[in-house]
């Protein structure tokens, strides 16, 4: 057994000159993100030093945001979105959050439906956790954002894809490309797009 720890210590230490050479490049929140990303495909997560200030242990989008859900701030964290990102498409209070942006960047009314349907299930996700919505809850983003089309707008609702499931009589949800498709929309919305 100490044959095998004394390989085990060797490869660790010939990791780390290679490592520090990849990662040096990087600055320290992206050094953080794909140390972590690197352990979340091994199926680990990063562990904190012991002894180190939170904030320091972790790079991480604010945790505890009032009225965001705790499942909401790991996606926000997932997906590079900030709270001023957020705060710029949703209004967010304690104990509501509203949609504000008062367009969207889709070029045709079928894009922007398609993305009032993902705002809307990225409010209901943000408050509770779960991107369930109702469908009058969505052609009212639709109203409020200019790209309701009521002779198309079934038409429109086709283009949905797998970006959600559900139906209009008994409701949607995001579906997780989805919830991926509507952290593009926040970045696409506050013109910081992801290449």
């Amino acid at each position: 057994m100490s044959t095998q720890r004394s390989d085990s210590a060797a490869a660790a230490a010939d990791a780390v000159p290679k490592l520090f050479q990849i990662l040096s490049s990087l600055s320290p929140d992206e050094r953080q993100r794909a140390i972590s990303a690197v352990m979340s495909l091994f199926g680990q997560q990063m562990e904190s030093p012991a002894g180190s200030p939170k904030d320091i242990a972790s790079n991480e989008t604010p945790a505890a945001v009032d009225g965001i859900h705790a499942k909401a701030s790991a996606w926000m964290k997932k997906n590079a979105v900030s709270q001023t990102q957020l705060e710029r498409v949703v209004s967010i209070e304690p104990d509501a959050i509203d949609v504000i942006a008062a367009k969207l960047p889709g070029k045709s009314k079928r894009q922007q439906t398609v993305q009032a349907y993902i705002i809307c299930g990225l409010k209901s996700f943000l408050r509770t956790g779960e991107a369930t919505f109702a469908d009058k809850d969505a052609r009212e983003v639709c109203n409020k954002v200019g790209c309701y089309d009521s002779p198309n707008h079934s038409n429109y609702m086709k283009a949905f894809g797998n970006l959600t499931v559900g139906a209009k009589d008994t409701g949607w949800k995001l579906s997780n490309p989805g919830l991926l498709e509507a952290a593009k929309v926040v970045k696409g919305l506050t013109g910081e797009v992801d290449a």
